[in-house]
């Protein structure tokens, strides 16, 4: 399938009738008295974008749509193009409506979707160094929903195809570029985004499996892309025999310095406060390793209806930042933010939320033991108001997607780098809060510290090393950042029952 706009449907027509690498059965006229320049390169722009998710057609257009600015009539033909998609699916071009689209991996990270200013510049800057010079080393930094990962798609997209021509970009050899993705349960979906973007043999692995296609290669990639890199690996004892790769000659190395040896142009995306398992990567580590890098810093929020001051709001009251603003009135401005009695309750309005939305899901904190992992006629979680038993994601990759993973409560590892409407997070029992004079009842927010029972805590790669870790401060800081993440998932709203 192919998406174009003209002011003049015959001399359109003899041009692609006349272009060989085309052939079409069937052609369909958009047409409206409402119709301007401005309005048609939009509703070309929103078609390309909504077909390639769709997925029931091979699109052909590899030119991004026009770049849309604000013009008269933008809102008439936003509710206009709800029509016209609705008559697409009657006329079995379409086969999602948009809802459902909304909700797909390959919709949001498209490289067809508008760009902010700050992002424009950032894939500029980026993509003109690549081409003008013969190796270089970016950061991209940003809270969660600040469009990272889109950045990194558009970039590696703007490699493989000319702008003008649509055409691959000549002298590239598609096989000298990788994306690496250290979240498991996130690989197939960016291989299913490369294979839709006609860009079936680019590397799509994860840090441990690049690092062995590496090594095995005459030559460095030429430009090398890594993803949510605050989870590449460092070597961590407990996790020995996955992290075999990280054995030297020389002692022990991280994935993040094993991957720039294979790299002429490297790109990474980081967030250092998504750092949450010993294994990972330590944040000052990353700080050394990476202080050549040039930083490349994105500020706009995208995700979250509340603005960037939810995420602020959470970083202070998690104290996981300091000199952060206080809680005002008015701050979630919108964003559906509620306290629940039980996890019960919490699993409930989910379940309501997600027949209207989808894609809405119930997450928690690791307090409680896998046990449905090798025995699947038992249960994980108990509410302790109500008494009702819950079980653990049965699977990990893919399990946001999963058509039963409503019925179930998802870890960390099912999450982290994940989009939802909604998220309704279980803060376990291993999370407290030590109020400055709670013994006369005098609760005082500002005062109050976050603390963790190490007891409490089943996630067993996750604990530091014992006898390492003075006065749980290491294990402290993961357990904020995992609620950190869970508690920032949530597109329209999020909902929270705390065990303690």
């Amino acid at each position: 399938m192919y998406v174009g706009k003209s002011t003049d449907i015959y001399e359109r027509f003899v041009a692609h009738i006349s272009d060989e690498a085309k052939t079409f059965n069937e052609v369909i006229v958009i047409k409206s008295e409402l119709f301007n320049e401005s309005s048609i390169k939009h509703i070309e722009t929103l078609l390309i974008e909504y077909l390639l998710a769709d997925e029931k057609f091979n699109l052909l257009n590899k030119v991004r749509g026009q770049k849309i600015h604000f013009y008269n009539g933008i809102e008439n033909v936003e509710n206009m193009f709800a029509g016209i998609w609705e008559h697409l699916m009657k006329e079995g071009v379409a086969s999602e409506n948009l809802g459902e689209i909304h909700n797909k991996f390959i919709y949001k990270y498209s490289p067809f979707k508008e760009l902010s200013a700050n992002q424009i510049e950032v894939c500029k800057d980026i993509f003109n160094t690549m081409l003008t010079t013969s190796n270089s080393r970016h950061l991209i930094t940003g809270d969660p929903g600040t469009g990272k990962t889109i950045v990194l798609t558009n970039i590696l997209y703007a490699l493989a195809y000319d702008s003008e021509t649509g055409k691959a970009r000549e002298g590239l050899n598609y096989e000298d570029i990788a994306l690496v993705v250290p979240q498991n349960h996130s690989l197939n979906l960016y291989k299913s985004l490369m294979n839709k973007l006609g860009l079936q043999s680019i590397t799509v692995l994860s840090p441990s499996q690049f690092i062995k296609q590496a090594k095995s290669r005459d030559t460095k990639y030429k430009y090398v892309f890594v993803d949510e890199a605050h989870r590449l690996k460092q070597y961590f004892g407990k996790q020995a025999r996955d992290l075999k790769h990280l054995v030297t000659d020389n002692g022990y190395t991280t994935e993040l310095e094993l991957i720039e040896t294979f790299a002429y142009h490297l790109t990474i995306v980081y967030d250092p406060y998504q750092t949450i398992r010993p294994a990972d990567i330590d944040t000052d580590v990353f700080q050394q390793l990476t202080a050549n890098y040039k930083r490349h810093p994105l500020h706009k929020q995208f995700r979250l209806k509340s603005g960037d001051q939810y995420l602020a709001w959470l970083r202070k009251y998690l104290q996981i930042a300091n000199n952060v603003g206080v809680y005002e009135e008015g701050l979630l401005r919108g964003y559906d933010f509620k306290v629940m009695d039980s996890i019960t309750e919490l699993n409930q309005s989910m379940k309501a939320l997600n027949e209207k939305h989808e894609l809405c899901r119930v997450v928690a904190g690791y307090s409680w033991k896998w046990i449905t992992q090798k025995d699947k006629n038992h249960y994980d979680i108990k509410d302790p108001v109500t008494g009702d038993t819950f079980k653990w994601n049965s699977k990990v990759k893919g399990w946001i997607n999963f058509e039963n993973s409503i019925e179930e409560i998802g870890c960390i590892h099912t999450t982290q780098g994940a989009d939802l409407n909604y998220v309704g997070v279980i803060l376990g029992a291993e999370i407290d809060c030590d109020y400055a004079g709670e013994e006369n009842g005098d609760y005082d927010l500002n005062k109050a510290k976050i603390v963790v029972n190490p007891k409490e805590y089943k996630d067993r790669n996750g604990l530091p090393i014992k006898g390492t870790d003075i006065n749980n401060e290491e294990l402290t800081s993961y357990i904020k950042r995992i609620y950190y993440v869970l508690l920032s998932r949530g597109i329209n709203g999020c909902y929270v029952y705390a065990v303690n």
